[in-house]
């Protein structure tokens, strides 16, 4: 996982928790402040309720008050004054005093009295007139709101008589006085909005099925929504708050219903307006936690352009190295603490590889060297016995072969004496091995070859003296102590990928152990004195081709040995063609 992968999700794993808290908390806090609102509002529209009824109360009080003034009993029964002068001022003396009531109170309300024995009706504001059947339809004890004319503008007002005595109610002829009550709609209307200043409240009080006094700013058609969308009668008794939904917005109402009045006081309030601290302080969080996460993903950034990218670069370049790439290099960062690592690193890479290149010369020569000295450990060995050979042949004095032998031993030597080329090519190496197994052959008379090349293989570029020491062997510790004649194959295959070259004996041949010892010692990096030359043969294998090369000893079919030699070929060893050039040779 990348290091910005990682720091991303470090920063999510820690705003994460972060979020979740506030939003809790946000949550628990608007619960709070929720009901703490609720409580109050519940609380204030109680009180503000309590208001209304006791001022209706005082009003009430009133008109006992009224019914026990001594100047009314001249306006009941039908001992009305004979003088109108009399009457009067009896009239003009009960308005006053009905005025006075009327000023007694901070609400505008208005104080009429009527006579039902005498048909007659007196009022603190204005004349009217006894009317005996409006009185009989509408009398009530309870409290009613009605449309009413004052002085000729017409307004609503909830209205109240009061009957002395109160068996009057059923029957007018009963009654000696009824009050009449008119607390205007204005004086409800005024503390509504008395009510409303001190919050974000919407007062209004309502009546089924269409009774509504609203404050002087209020949103009527909000105020029917809520009536229509909430069945506020049939959850007043139970709850007096509840949460509503209006246009996706969401609305606190409270509910108190008053029995003295048989109206029902409803306020609401939009919960966005409650919260609007909390909702401001919520949407500057998350202002917040998104400026946090951006600042945290442009740190994640600069420190992938500037920290991750160069160390990706550096193991890259180091991967190569270790690859042997030796030539990479790194353009130089702008950040200064990896530009100076860089431009070690350039300067560690540029020695790395001179010295690398130094050694690998050196190895090249210590190689070459190693073969030379190889080489010059061959050729004594086989001098000694050609030189043996023509002394012997000279004390017999018999020339020719003497001067067959000297031929031979001058070609082989004229060609391992040959320094200045440590390669040769297969033809040649046959060709030499040949003249060897002749020499041999002048010695031991008792030798033939047959040999079995592919073209494809003449020109393949091999070590000088990489098969004569095998074919050495095959004589030397095969095919010498054999009584009778011995014979050599030397076989040539040429495959996809690899080449083969095979020399076979049918000689004295080695048990299953001896094999596997002579097989254990040849592997081995350095030799033991035993089985040189084809320890030589076969480190030399792994020096010119890799060390999958090499070469292996098996028993042969007819008894002796199986040496084969095996080595990678290059892309210019895969072409050729696959005809064979051979020999077949006996003895001279």
């Amino acid at each position: 996982m990348k290091l910005i992968t990682k720091m991303l999700l470090l920063i999510a794993m820690l705003m994460v928790p972060v979020i979740a808290l506030y939003m809790y908390s946000n949550d628990q806090s608007i619960g709070v402040v929720e009901e703490q609102i609720n409580i109050a509002n519940q609380n204030r529209l109680k009180l503000f309720l309590e208001k209304i009824e006791g001022t209706m109360d005082q009003v009430s009080n009133y008109s006992n008050i009224i019914t026990k003034d001594p100047d009314l009993y001249g306006m009941t029964g039908n001992a009305l004054p004979a003088d109108r002068y009399d009457y009067a001022v009896l009239v003009d003396s009960i308005e006053r005093k009905l005025g006075l009531f009327s000023l007694s109170t901070d609400w505008m309300s208005r104080f009429s009295l009527y006579f039902p024995a005498s048909g007659r009706a007196v009022s603190s504001h204005s004349s009217i007139v006894y009317d005996e059947s409006y009185l009989t339809e509408h009398l009530s004890a309870n409290w009613i709101f009605r449309p009413i004319t004052v002085n000729g503008i017409p307004k609503r007002a909830f209205t109240r008589y009061f009957v002395e005595p109160y068996a009057g109610v059923t029957d007018l002829r009963q009654a000696s006085i009824i009050v009449e009550v008119d607390l205007m709609e204005d004086n409800i209307v005024s503390l509504l909005d008395s009510f409303k200043s001190q919050g974000n409240n919407d007062p209004f009080l309502y009546k089924a099925p269409d009774g509504y006094v609203l404050n002087g700013t209020a949103d009527g058609g909000i105020a029917r929504r809520i009536i229509d969308s909430y069945d506020v009668a049939a959850n007043v008794r139970a709850k007096n708050h509840d949460t509503i939904m209006l246009d996706n917005k969401r609305y606190l109402i409270y509910f108190f219903q008053s029995p003295k009045l048989g109206w029902t006081l409803i306020d609401y309030v939009p919960l966005a307006d409650i919260v609007a601290p909390l909702t401001k302080s919520r949407y500057l969080f998350y202002v917040t936690v998104g400026l946090l996460l951006f600042l945290g993903g442009a740190a994640a950034y600069l420190l992938y352009v500037h920290v991750q990218v160069p160390v990706e670069l550096l193991t890259e370049s180091v991967s190569k190295l270790k690859k042997g790439q030796f030539s990479v290099r790194l353009p130089l960062n702008r950040n200064r603490e990896f530009r100076r690592l860089i431009a070690q690193f350039n300067e560690m890479a540029a020695q790395i590889q001179h010295l690398v290149e130094k050694v690998y010369s050196e190895e090249l020569r210590s190689k070459e060297a190693v073969m030379k000295q190889l080489q010059s450990q061959i050729n004594p060995h086989f001098l000694y016995n050609s030189l043996a050979y023509i002394i012997s042949m000279a004390k017999m004095n018999r020339p020719k072969p003497i001067e067959a032998m000297a031929y031979s031993l001058a070609d082989y030597f004229k060609y391992t004496t040959r320094n200045v080329s440590m390669t040769t090519t297969i033809r040649e190496e046959i060709d030499f091995v040949t003249s060897y197994m002749e020499i041999m052959n002048y010695q031991l008379n008792k030798i033939c070859w047959r040999i079995a090349i592919p073209d494809s293989m003449q020109h393949m570029p091999i070590p000088r003296l990489l098969i004569q020491p095998v074919v050495e062997n095959a004589i030397v510790h095969g095919l010498e102590s054999k009584p009778d004649e011995g014979e050599i194959r030397i076989i040539g295959t040429d495959e996809a990928d690899w080449c083969t070259i095979t020399v076979e004996d049918d000689g004295a041949g080695l048990t299953a152990e001896e094999l596997e010892r002579l097989n254990g010692r040849i592997a081995q990096i350095e030799t033991d004195g035993d089985s040189f030359g084809l320890w030589n043969v076969n480190q030399r294998l792994r020096h010119q081709f890799g060390g999958q090369s090499g070469i292996a000893i098996e028993s042969s079919a007819d008894g002796g040995l199986r040496v084969v030699l095996r080595w990678e070929k290059n892309e210019a060893a895969k072409e050729g063609d696959s005809h064979f050039f051979g020999s077949d040779r006996g003895r001279p």
